[in-house]
């Protein structure tokens, strides 16, 4: 039975991921985004928009012209949180990494996207995951308009898994890895030698997993649902290659799918398996284990600030249990009533409290604030701002849950306060005036 609503879980999960049918200066606004006043936002620094688990980005560029990401959950394509943003002024794209690819992966797919070079997963980090070291080449296809040079600064904003993904990214830039020097020297990718944190302006978490969420463990842990994906991967990038709907699948690293180039990938039962035993993928980072050991490799960035927005779909019942509210995404609901009704098991070593249970449909809150390593180092912004503290670097802040909200309303239906572009063009504009 427990293997049974562990493949439920999966479908569901994977069915809500491919529901996201898509948040200088200026003082405009345009009515076609639907946003209910006029923004002055001070200029600032680009804005890199990191998607989660099952996302795109724009490098599916036919596919995110008609079903963006971030903002097109309406069936609007207008409401493009990146078109918004270009109307008044401000920088900002959207990355395309490994839909179900680990933190370290993808944080070396976006390293490559914004250089506009090769993707280089680290020597010592691919042996250990039995992976080719080199990925696909973004050479003269680099994200942004120009290369980026490692030194100016940006914004990252990271929805779900992509939280976790802009957090390491951020730590290797600061503060590289000792492991990928030591394997190959003078060779290593820029991305692992660090020194290079300064060029982060904030870190931005919009309903991030940042200590997982027991819906992964129900589904890892069952070991069928990883299976069925390992070997669903191999087959389609064996029969149809890496592009499919509106993704990217690349695991061209395990041999899953097509290399850049190629048409097809070689349906091989030992890749299968050793991709199902790697743990180098988002389905074993977002179990409570996975995300310790996560957390245990960031660090914040001293320089850099750190904002997480969250989300709670739940409410109260009568037996202290969280129920979905009525307006939260229907596919949400299972995984969202089993979340509130696990207040007290302990789950990887953790006792879950009722901060467990509120949850956003698959986030608990207890997650999405801020991650565990980070407790002594995490404020409340609203107190903060009561209290007249001044905003640091370098220090966790997080905003009170956003009531209502269910997970996917980050990718184009919140309404907060008014509108979808109303809750962008505010983070802009409060971003843009930190100093």
């Amino acid at each position: 039975m427990k293997k049974i609503t562990a493949v439920l879980l999966c479908i569901s999960i994977l069915l809500s991921a491919s529901g996201i049918i898509s948040f200088a200066e200026s003082n405009q606004t345009d009515e076609s985004f639907g946003a209910e006043q006029i923004y002055d936002i001070p200029g600032g620094y680009p804005y890199i928009f990191v998607h989660g688990m099952g996302g795109w980005g724009s490098y599916q560029e036919e596919f995110y012209s008609h079903t963006p990401y971030w903002g097109g959950w309406d069936g609007n394509s207008d409401k493009d949180v990146i078109a918004l943003y270009e109307s008044y002024g401000i920088e900002a794209y959207a990355a395309s990494v490994g839909p179900l690819s680990s933190a370290w992966d993808r944080a070396c797919e976006l390293y490559a996207q914004l250089t506009g070079t090769v993707v280089d997963y680290g020597e010592a980090h691919s042996k250990a995951h039995n992976h080719d070291r080199y990925g696909y080449s973004y050479e003269n296809n680099q994200l942004m308009e120009n290369c980026w040079d490692g030194e100016s600064k940006l914004n990252l904003v990271g929805h779900s898994f992509g939280s976790e993904t802009i957090r390491l990214f951020a730590s290797l830039l600061e503060y590289g890895s000792q492991e990928e020097i030591a394997a190959t020297g003078e060779n290593t990718s820029p991305l692992f030698t660090g020194g290079k944190g300064e060029s982060i302006n904030a870190v931005i978490s919009l309903s991030g997993p940042n200590n997982g969420s027991p819906i992964a463990n129900f589904v890892y842990d069952a070991k069928v649902p990883m299976m069925l994906i390992s070997f669903g991967l191999n087959l389609i990038g064996a029969t149809v290659g890496s592009e499919i709907l509106m993704w990217n699948l690349n695991f061209s690293q395990f041999g899953l799918t097509p290399k850049q180039g190629e048409e097809r990938a070689s349906f091989s039962i030992s890749n299968i398996i050793n991709f199902y035993n790697a743990e180098d993928n988002c389905g074993y980072e977002l179990t409570l284990r996975g995300a310790r050991e996560l957390n245990e490799q960031i660090k914040t960035v001293p320089t850099a600030y750190y904002y997480s927005y969250t989300a709670r779909a739940t409410t109260t019942d009568s037996f202290d249990n969280e129920i979905p509210i009525n307006s939260m995404f229907t596919i949400f609901k299972p995984s969202s009533l089993i979340l509130g009704m696990l207040e007290g098991r302990t789950i990887d070593g953790i006792t879950l409290d009722k901060d467990w249970e509120i949850n956003d449909g698959i986030v608990p809150l207890a997650s999405a604030r801020y991650p565990m390593t980070e407790a002594d180092n995490a404020k409340s912004y609203e107190a903060a701002a009561a209290a007249g503290e001044e905003i640091e670097r370098g220090v966790w802040y997080y905003m009170e849950p956003m009531e209502g909200f269910d997970h996917f309303d980050y990718s184009g239906s919140v309404d907060y306060p008014t509108s979808f572009e109303d809750f962008y063009l505010t983070l802009a504009q409060f971003i843009n005036g930190q100093k």
